[in-house]
């Protein structure tokens, strides 16, 4: 019997423990999108070109970088940022950030997971250190995610495209998806490491 509680317990603590991990995890997800998303929409629509612009969509990064250390637990971050950018833009009469918002928040959505589906039923792991093909800690590998991803993107996209007349603009926003995110992700690597950069450059003088 004593047994039997210590094990309820140890179960009623993990579970606890898993529900937490899974909160914080969308948390943090969520207000690094939200802020993302509202920084590059208020440089978007204040930049002189408009259209240029998309070649830089810099939100991105966060979400292959969301997937790739948290995996699909975080889903649920994402959809309610995309769910507050709708309705703050709504609400304060502004234009949404492109056309068929919600096909291609969807779209977003699910590019980086399909990518990992994609890779793991061709044997290709992802994970951290070098029993991994794809080593998600070294920024070659994951910029290589990034550019799959991306084209996972326009493949869902250019199905989805047929529903629609007006797509200007879809090529440059499928190309800035993959630029933004890459300099958003090498931006961060370097943010990451330049206290190691700037202590070895001081022991170096």
């Amino acid at each position: 019997m004593h047994i039997y509680i210590l094990d309820c317990r140890y179960y009623l603590f993990m579970d606890i423990n898993n529900i937490f991990d899974k909160f914080v995890s969308n948390l943090i997800v969520y207000v690094s999108y939200t802020l993302m998303i509202f920084t590059w929409h208020y440089l978007f629509y204040n930049s002189g070109n408009q259209t240029d612009f998309l070649l830089f969509y810099f939100p991105y990064g966060i979400i292959i970088l969301a997937f790739l250390f948290f995996g699909n637990r975080i889903i649920i971050g994402l959809l309610f940022s995309y769910i507050s950018l709708f309705f703050v833009l709504k609400n304060y009469s502004l234009y949404l950030t492109f056309n068929n918002f919600f096909v291609m928040s969807a779209s977003q959505l699910f590019s980086v997971p399909l990518t990992l589906f994609v890779l793991q039923k061709f044997n290709i792991t992802v994970g951290v250190g070098e029993k991994y093909m794809l080593d998600k800690t070294n920024i070659y590998h994951v910029l290589l995610i990034a550019f799959l991803s991306t084209i996972f993107l326009g493949i869902l996209m250019a199905f989805t495209s047929i529903l629609y007349e007006n797509q200007d603009g879809f090529l440059k926003f499928i190309i800035g998806h993959f630029l933004g995110g890459a300099v958003l992700i090498v931006s961060l690597k370097l943010l990451v490491n330049l206290p190691t950069i700037f202590i070895n450059f001081i022991k170096s003088s």
